[in-house]
């Protein structure tokens, strides 16, 4: 299996993931000509997707979709609510599969996953996708550190995991009061100190390779996300796990197992 972060944060967010000849894309938050190019950049054609995997219905997560969706003839997946909350704004698409949130459903050569995250939009989830033993695990949107999200993500070889923001930096930052009180709450985005308690709890022998995602670019800096996640993961370092962080504006790194 790999995974590309196309781009992640609060401008946009796709993963591209591949595995045995079929690739799928975790959201779609750019527009579609952004998507098209950052695909072209790893050599994939938008036509050769089996579908797009929609977490929830925020903008910078389905910016691009619908367009995707009919230029490529690409399926959509996503559940009941998620659809509900953008059916207005994607336009005509070229299908949709409707999932069942904490119900396992194959794409290609893909098993699928959606488990239920808490952040603040209709019916969110992380993914769980696995092919034979090789899987990974990602969620990029989460306000709070949940029993269920542990779970999901222990004995997995890759986890893509948020780390939105420093608190501090939030705090004395330029957004106005109440988008503050919404990051950080339980269903706004994670702190670079929550992202490494979940880390704590998901570390085990399979893991080999841990993605930071959706960084804020007002309210975090890399180096301080990536700082936050080492110290969680020490002794993951130590045997030589990779620790990357995925970027906005940036497509890469790629990562096998």
């Amino acid at each position: 299996m790999r995974i590309t972060p196309l781009a992640s944060g609060s401008a946009g967010n796709s993963f591209l993931v591949q595995g045995n000849g079929s690739s799928v894309l975790v959201d779609a938050g750019l527009s579609a000509k952004q998507i098209t190019a950052r695909l072209g950049q790893v050599g994939v054609d938008p036509a050769s997707l089996f579908g797009i995997l929609v977490s929830h219905g925020h903008a910078d997560h389905v910016k691009g979709v619908g367009v995707l969706s009919r230029k490529y003839k690409l399926p959509l997946f996503m559940n009941q609510g998620t659809w509900d909350e953008i059916k207005c704004m994607v336009g005509e698409i070229h299908s949709l599969n409707l999932f069942e949130t904490g119900k396992v459903f194959q794409v290609s050569s893909f098993r699928v996953h959606p488990f239920s995250v808490p952040h603040d939009s209709a019916a969110p989830v992380g993914f769980r996708i696995s092919m034979g033993p090789a899987g990974v695990g990602i969620a990029t949107d989460l306000g709070s550190v949940t029993s269920l999200v542990t779970t999901v993500l222990q004995g997995l070889q890759v986890v893509v995991l948020e780390s939105n923001h420093d608190p501090k930096m939030l705090r004395d930052g330029p957004y106005p009061w109440e988008l503050k009180q919404r990051v950080r709450g339980r269903l706004g985005h994670l702190s670079n100190e929550d992202t490494g308690k979940i880390l704590q709890r998901i570390v085990s022998d399979e893991l080999q390779s841990v993605i930071l995602a959706h960084v804020s670019k007002t309210n975090n800096k890399i180096d301080l996300a990536m700082k936050s996640a080492s110290s969680s993961l020490k002794s993951f370092l130590a045997r030589r796990g990779t620790l990357v962080c995925a970027l906005q504006d940036e497509v890469g790194p790629t990562i096998e197992w």
